[in-house]
């Protein structure tokens, strides 16, 4: 059970115990009726409290089993009072007391306290800004951490929402997926939710849906973690600076604490951590447990110095002209090695942008992209790591 609901369940449980006092002095003052009343507050408080539990813990739990056992208790005393029967004030406390005790050592020692957690990638590439941090916390007894991707929407030329994306299937299968509508924020309010998309509604290319805007999402959680989905070997993008999730994350991960100038000085220094970037523990990761090619590269690969050609968005958008002269001189460069390969790793949205911002070149690239992958000498990297 997440700690803040431990608390609220533990605050519950004390009124429930303070309410047997006055139970007991209304039956001393012959106040039957609100005797009688106490004890169907009493009854819904433990069915609430029982609720509660039985969310997180699941129905069998020890804990909801005794206030269910409390439930028919109340309901036994309540039948007596009202039937005119004897009651005895300090019996009928001691009796109430006694189980209740058992419900609170129970609720102290059988319901664990752990922190939720909820990391919400939306695009499967971008996973390895994450990964690390979830591996850390689904390696803690104390804490509960679930991935939940969500959908992202490419935006059309005019600004709004276009086809929807869902990538749920793309993520590594040692990492188990819960479904973004199977995950009811309203209801759990995890303890701390991580993020790599700090964009909310600024992004010309792409949007989340607008439910899991930060502002939107700091609604539901104590602490809202912003990691950066990218790491650069120094500097950062003005278009950086400031992005909408800032203002309301209650933290901003960095690379270094040299880092921090890049961003906007309003921002105040209390919400960076300086921790180093989880893609970087990815990049060791697979270094030191280089994983095989996928077969259909291998043919290729074998025997040639390989070559690897990252395309940005920023250098497309900047000058297009230019950028398609350059591919092409590169790919010209390489056509027809037979010691050499070219591995072209777009960036994962780089269709999406320009089909949003350079629509008039869509089909230009979409032919170059053709041309590469018909002429058999290069690989064109499009998976999600």
């Amino acid at each position: 059970m997440r700690r803040k609901l431990k608390r609220q369940a533990e605050e519950l449980a004390a009124q429930i115990s303070q309410a047997h006092e006055q139970i007991r002095k209304y039956i001393e003052q012959k106040k039957i009726s609100q005797a009688m009343e106490l004890m169907e507050d009493c009854q819904s408080g433990a069915i609430s409290l029982g609720t509660l539990i039985e969310k997180t813990e699941g129905g069998d739990h020890p804990t909801v089993k005794l206030l269910e056992e409390y439930c028919e208790l109340i309901y036994s005393l309540h039948e007596k009072l009202g039937s005119g029967g004897e009651g005895n004030a300090n019996k009928i406390f001691k009796i109430l007391q006694r189980k209740w005790f058992r419900i609170s050592s129970s609720l102290k020692n059988d319901v664990k306290a752990r922190i939720e957690v909820v990391f919400l990638p939306y695009k499967a590439s971008m996973w390895d800004s994450l990964e690390s941090v979830w591996q850390a916390a689904d390696a803690d007894p104390d804490c509960a951490a679930y991935v939940v991707p969500i959908p992202y929407y490419s935006k059309t030329p005019d600004g709004k929402l276009g086809e929807m994306h869902y990538e749920a299937a793309e993520y590594p299968e040692n990492v188990p997926i819960l479904l973004y509508k199977d995950f009811d924020f309203e209801s759990r309010c995890p303890d701390i939710v991580f993020i790599h998309n700090p964009y909310d509604y600024a992004n010309h290319v792409t949007s989340i849906p607008p439910f899991y805007y930060s502002e939107n999402l700091k609604k539901y959680t104590d602490c809202l973690v912003y990691i950066p989905y990218y790491a650069t070997s120094g500097g950062m993008n003005e278009a950086q600076a400031l992005c909408p999730a800032y203002l309301c994350a209650d933290y901003i991960v960095t690379q270094s604490e040299s880092y921090r100038d890049y961003f906007d000085k309003n921002i105040p220094d209390k919400k960076f951590l300086p921790f180093g970037s989880p893609k970087f523990d990815s990049t060791i990761h697979i270094c030191q447990n280089p994983p095989r090619p996928p077969a259909e590269w291998e043919e290729r690969l074998y025997g040639r110095k390989v070559y690897f050609y990252n395309t940005s968005l920023g250098g497309m958008l900047a000058d297009t002209e230019a950028f398609f002269k350059k591919v092409k001189y590169v790919f010209d460069t390489f056509r027809g090695r037979q010691d050499a390969c070219l591995l072209w790793r777009p960036h994962p949205l780089l269709e999406s942008t320009f089909r949003s911002l350079r629509p008039s070149y869509l089909s230009a690239y979409q032919a170059l992209k053709k041309e590469f992958v018909e002429d058999g000498g290069g690989i064109l990297d499009e998976t999600p790591s």
